[in-house]
C-alpha cells in the first residue's frame, strides 16, 4: 500500500499517512471548499488498509489550528473507520494536539475523544504550525 504525502496549502491540511509504518497525521487548517473531494483519496485508502491490516499498531494524529464543519465530519468517519479494527489484535492511538490556550479546539478534542472507545489522548502544545 502506497504512501499519502500531500502538502499543507491556504485552506488545507498536511496529509501524511504511512501504512508501513502505522501513522497517519493531519495537521494544519483544514476548510476546503470540497472537503470530501479533498480527503477522498486518503478514506479510500484507509478503507483498505483496514481490510488489509497488517501491523499490530496503528497512531493516529490530529494537529488542527481550524476546521469546519465538513472536516468534523470526515473526523468523525475516520475514528468509525478505524473502530472496525479488532482492539484486542490492534494497538491503536488517537492523540488530538490543540494550540496552549486554544479551548474551542481542546473542546472539540474532547468531544471526539468521548464518542469512541479507542484510546484517545488530547495534547496541549506550544504551536500546531
Amino acid at each position: 500500500m502506497e504512501s499519502i504525502i500531500i502538502e499543507k496549502g491556504e485552506a488545507t491540511p498536511a496529509i501524511h499517512f504511512e501504512p508501513q509504518q502505522g501513522l497517519l497525521e493531519i495537521k494544519g487548517v483544514s476548510i476546503p471548499e470540497d472537503t470530501d473531494e479533498f480527503y477522498k483519496l486518503l478514506m479510500t485508502s484507509l478503507e483498505e488498509y483496514v481490510k488489509t491490516l497488517e501491523l499490530p499498531h496503528l497512531d493516529i494524529n490530529f494537529k488542527f489550528v481550524y476546521i469546519n464543519t465538513g472536516t468534523s465530519a470526515i473526523i468523525a468517519k475516520i475514528i468509525k473507520l478505524i473502530e472496525q479494527l479488532d482492539a484486542e489484535k490492534h494497538q491503536i492511538q488517537i492523540r488530538w494536539y490543540y494550540e496552549d490556550g486554544d479551548e474551542d479546539m481542546k473542546d472539540l478534542g474532547d468531544y471526539f475523544g468521548g464518542f469512541t472507545a479507542l484510546p484517545f489522548e488530547t495534547i496541549s502544545c506550544e504551536e500546531i504550525l
